[in-house]
């Protein structure tokens, strides 16, 4: 996907679903003391102790992000929520919703194998992408299949089939219906002002993760 074209031709953004009424669950089981990465000033997942781990919001992540996908276009500024784990953890559904895409985006340090699903709110849909999965989480899947809140979902990948990061899964909110199975999850300074409207904090179903 070209990242451009994402932020050419829109016209509206809704407004982000009012949820305070809803209950949500956890898409990661997580300990109760979990570390938070500073990715201003570090730029992996390696070499820390902790099992789990939180990658935040609207971080400006300096020298983190290398190669053409990134570099050419000036991105680094992360528009969903990193939830470092190992490989095989069990990723949940936050709500009730339905499978809208999903598929291998295979590129050097993309999602990997990605899943995008639709949930409704006072008939407003909002969109969720689930990246850095494990190719099991996509066999048997089915566009418009029902999934339900607290269901497994997917899993966290290998490095060699998320993307090439450390095991970790990518959450992502996106007000707009995606036009592929594909999200920005990082964006320019250019972009930045349009992408939080679009891409609200995913605390607003996590939860107060960090």
């Amino acid at each position: 996907m070209s990242v451009n074209s994402f932020f050419k031709h829109i016209n509206h953004i809704p407004e982000v679903p009012i949820l305070s009424n809803y209950k949500f669950e956890s898409i990661v089981d997580l300990p109760k003391n979990i570390h938070v990465h500073d990715f201003k000033t570090k730029n992996n997942f390696q070499n820390i102790k902790n099992l789990f781990s939180i990658g935040k919001y609207n971080e400006k992540r300096y020298n983190m992000y290398k190669g053409k996908l990134f570099e050419k276009t000036k991105r680094f500024i992360h528009m969903g929520i990193d939830i470092g784990a190992p490989a095989g953890t069990i990723v949940k559904s936050f709500y009730d919703g339905e499978i809208f895409l999903f598929k291998n985006n295979n590129l050097k340090l993309d999602y990997g194998y990605t899943i995008i699903a639709k949930y409704n709110f006072n008939n407003q849909n909002l969109y969720a992408l689930y990246g850095h999965l494990s190719k099991s989480s996509i066999l048997n899947k089915k566009i418009g299949q029902k999934i339900y809140s607290g269901e497994t979902l997917a899993y966290v990948g290998e490095k060699e089939e998320n993307g090439g990061w450390t095991p970790h899964v990518h959450f992502q909110l996106c007000l707009l219906e995606p036009k592929e199975c594909d999200l920005p999850g990082v964006v320019s300074e250019e972009q930045h002002a349009n992408a939080l409207k679009i891409f609200p904090d995913p605390r607003i179903v996590l939860g107060e993760i960090y």
